[in-house]
């Protein structure tokens, strides 16, 4: 028995070391080739410990947005930074790279264990991860904590598709604090509490109130110690955060197309109420697919609501784009509400669905959110890993496409942008046409222009995924 479980550890160290190898060697090259380049976040944190070396509260700084995990994190960071006589963002880097690591490691083993081949989980982690430009950039360059929520989501994953195979309620909860320590790194995981409902059914009232407990009480303890600390600063910048405004997607195109000719609102409407009309004739016979009905939906509330909120500024004094947060926040309210309510009545999903259900829910937020910040790929971008390799092969070729467009478009607005690192200009230098298309790139309106493809492919990949969540496909391995 020793010797059968020797065999099957021995391939699994080699694909992990080959992975995490050209991840380390990757990230390593990078670095040397930009140096210090770094986006604004960077100088965020160290503005926020300068404040706590001060005297002040960090979060009265209005950088920190989330519950305190990051801040303890930084703060150590700090310590040992200055402990080993390195620049804070050098100790960063090293952390955010062993974070990722580890979510390497988890994510292997969690594919593997649930059915995924083990080659084929391999090669996606090299190419999902290790070597995706996407994820070099957010680590080496971006700076932020969003990797901590992937590597979490992805542990929460792992038990709920324990539970699933074995219905044991140790694994539920484990699966309950992981979403929990999630949401205290970033309050973003909460739209996935709808993951918790199918188990929780199968549960008493004791169980189900103590794994609420654990999903809800590490932030709400955090966050109540701030509050109580600096409750103004808390309130505005934690409790009221709702990201900060960007220019991608629904919330983008309400901010910066608002103003063509109002005229041609009606011809869009008409064109895509025709649309659905013929769409919904063609398909009398054999309905719709989810992702149809997704997609047409979507192009419609995009057209629908830019033309809404011009209304509103042309013909109104009210400021519809200073309510479309507040407009956001409640139908995600709602939309999770009744997810929960649609898979309460299911049986615990296993772990491909587990993971669409991650990538859909986590992209449907970033593509229409009220703010964008590119790093909250790493929210989702495990999950798409591991459908990768658990779904079949349509899915897989949409991925491919999806990760060409993303590393084309970080690679260029990273290249470029000032605030987010300009790896170029570190690289090469600062010359004329790099400033330029800098400029031209950090213009709201051209850079919503730019991200267009982005967000066609998040919609893309939002109604593939639809598609097969509707459908409960099983896993197909590649």
């Amino acid at each position: 028995m020793p010797l059968v479980r020797s065999r099957r550890v021995r391939p699994a160290i080699r694909d992990l070391a080959l992975v995490l190898g050209a991840s380390w060697l990757a990230r390593g090259l990078f670095v040397l080739a930009i140096g210090d380049a770094h986006s604004l976040d960077v100088d965020y944190w160290e503005g926020a410990l300068a404040a706590q070396d001060a005297g002040q509260n960090p979060y009265e700084t209005g950088v920190l947005n989330w519950p305190p995990l990051w801040l303890m994190v930084i703060v150590g960071v700090d310590y040992l930074a200055n402990v080993a006589d390195v620049a804070f963002w050098s100790a960063l880097r090293v952390y955010l790279v062993l974070v990722e690591s580890f979510l390497v490691v988890a994510l292997y083993a969690t594919i593997v264990s649930n059915g995924g081949e083990r080659v084929a989980t391999r090669r996606a982690l090299l190419v999902g991860i290790a070597l995706n430009p996407v994820a070099i950039i957010l680590i080496c360059q971006q700076g932020n904590s969003d990797v901590q929520v992937g590597l979490l989501v992805t542990l929460a994953v792992a038990a709920l598709a324990a539970h699933a195979r074995s219905r044991d309620v140790v694994m539920w909860l484990a699966g309950s604090l992981f979403l929990g320590l999630g949401v205290l790194a970033k309050t973003a995981p909460l739209v996935l509490a709808p993951l918790l409902a199918p188990g929780a059914r199968l549960l008493t009232w004791s169980g189900r109130g103590l794994g609420a407990a654990l999903v809800l009480g590490p932030a709400a303890l955090g966050v109540g110690v701030i509050l109580v600390l600096a409750p103004t600063a808390v309130w505005d910048h934690v409790i009221g955060y709702r990201s900060t405004r960007g220019f991608f997607g629904l919330s983008g195109m309400v901010t910066e197309f608002g103003a063509f000719e109002f005229r041609f609102a009606v011809v869009s409407l008409a064109a895509l109420a025709a649309l659905g009309a013929i769409s919904c004739l063609w398909r009398r016979s054999s309905p719709s697919s989810a992702g149809e009905i997704f997609l047409i939906g979507s192009a419609t509330a995009v057209v629908g609501v830019v033309w809404l909120v011009t209304a509103f500024d042309r013909f109104t004094d009210f400021d519809a784009r200073e309510r479309y947060s507040t407009a956001f926040t409640l139908a995600v309210v709602v939309a999770v509400a009744w997810l929960c309510y649609r898979l309460w009545g299911e049986e615990p999903p296993g772990e491909s669905r587990l993971f669409l259900l991650v990538a859909v829910i986590f992209m449907s937020v970033v593509a229409f959110g009220p703010g964008y910040g590119a790093q909250y790929a790493y929210w989702f971008l495990p999950a798409l890993v591991g459908t990768y390799v658990l779904l079949d092969d349509g899915w897989r070729t949409v991925l491919r496409v999806a990760w060409i467009v993303a590393a084309l478009t970080y690679g260029v607005e990273y290249a470029f942008v000032p605030f987010i690192g300009a790896w170029a200009v570190a690289m090469f230098g600062e010359t004329r046409w790099m400033t330029d298309l800098a400029d031209e790139l950090a213009t709201p309106h051209h850079w919503v222009v730019f991200r267009l493809p982005l967000f066609v492919t998040y919609l893309v990949v939002i109604a593939a995924g639809l598609d097969r969540l509707a459908r409960r496909d099983e896993a197909a391995s590649a």
